[in-house]
């Protein structure tokens, strides 16, 4: 290969991790042989390929936390706002069901009171027309 890696370890490490190594594997692997000067038959090559590979897939890590923090995120969001509108529809239902109550106990308040008025009404005219009767017999009377 071109990139100062031998086929054979680029090859290996590939096979390690499962797939063609990207360019910046190829880059840290190179910088980790050319600083340890490292030899392409060193033991400690081998651990670097596995140490790579781990880190690598420890890079993964955080877009899947990011991936499912997000689907979390939507299904509490969606899950809250449906908790939201049952509340609101729950309440709206409480709210018209004591507005019945109060519209009935007013009702019952007036009624009452319209009766108590036309009570009074007809006692007041019963009472005159009794007056008027009782002055009606006295002059007959007289």
């Amino acid at each position: 290969m071109a990139d100062g890696l031998e086929a054979g370890e680029a090859t290996g490490f590939e096979k390690l991790i499962g797939r063609t190594a990207t360019e910046t594997e190829r880059r840290q692997l190179r910088l980790v042989k050319e600083t340890l000067g490292l030899r392409d038959n060193d033991a400690l090559w081998l651990v670097i390929f596995a140490l790579q590979y781990y880190d690598s897939l420890y890079r993964q890590f955080p877009k899947a936390i990011a991936t499912e923090a997000a689907a979390i995120m939507a299904r509490t969001r969606e899950t809250a706002d449906a908790q939201m509108r049952a509340g609101v529809e729950q309440a709206k239902a409480d709210l018209a069901r004591a507005v019945a109550l109060a519209a009935q106990d007013v009702a019952r308040d007036v009624a009452r009171r319209q009766a108590t008025q036309w009570l009074v009404y007809g006692m007041a005219i019963g009472a005159a027309l009794l007056l008027v009767g009782i002055a009606v017999g006295r002059a007959l009377t007289r």
